[in-house]
């Protein structure tokens, strides 16, 4: 499915950005204009994420800024995923933020991918892939049924296909106190990676119809 694949050491998240490459992002816009939703991205909501994901993964780089985001609430986050021993033991052996760039055989395009953490067994070789998302739900169930509503299953295909990846591990972070940590494991859920295959199939071909 994926050919050509290399990996991009030591890349900002804005020099991500900028190359020139289809991301999950760009089929998320593509899956918006195909449905007429004009829906512009929340700038708070973004530097949220942004901030969070620096706190969790690279603790070291995080500082607050004149920004208006919820500092406190970011930090209380954070503190919760490093609680949980789980959580511990993955960021200890992961590699964090790191781009990744392949080219999908049926059209020739080049695609974009930057997993929060990549793990690779040094016997084996195999690959484990963890996102971490915050979210709003109220409980575990609520948490999951957002898995296909958000479409994090096709997130997990793509990244899993791209980078052969026989693990994707999804870390929900409940927004508000009491900030439960859950974890789900899209890979050998029935269906749903080939669910999200589907789903980034369809939308490499919107995208490069819509050009």
């Amino acid at each position: 499915m994926f050919t050509n694949h290399r990996h991009h050491a030591g890349l900002t998240q804005e020099a991500h950005r900028a190359l020139p490459y289809i991301s999950n992002t760009d089929l998320t816009e593509a899956k918006n204009r195909a449905l007429g939703i004009t829906r512009q991205p929340n700038p708070q909501a973004l530097a949220f994420g942004s901030h969070f994901h620096t706190a969790v993964l690279e603790p070291d780089q995080y500082q607050r800024t004149p920004q208006r985001v919820p500092w406190a609430q970011i930090e209380d986050l954070a503190a919760a995923v490093r609680r949980q021993r789980f959580c511990r033991d993955l960021l200890y052996r992961g590699q964090a933020e790191q781009t990744h760039t392949a080219t999908h055989e049926a059209t020739g395009l080049t695609v974009k991918v930057r997993p929060d953490l990549m793990i690779t067994s040094p016997k084996t070789g195999r690959v484990v892939l963890v996102d971490f998302k915050t979210t709003s739900a109220q409980d575990y169930a609520h948490f999951v049924a957002t898995i296909e509503q958000y479409d994090y299953d096709r997130q997990a295909a793509l990244y899993s296909d791209l980078l052969g990846a026989a693990r994707f591990i999804i870390i929900g972070v409940q927004k508000k106190s009491p900030f439960e940590v859950w974890q789900f494991e899209v890979t050998p859920a029935p269906g749903l990676i080939e669910q999200g295959r589907k789903k980034y199939e369809r939308l490499i071909k919107a995208y490069i119809s819509a050009k």
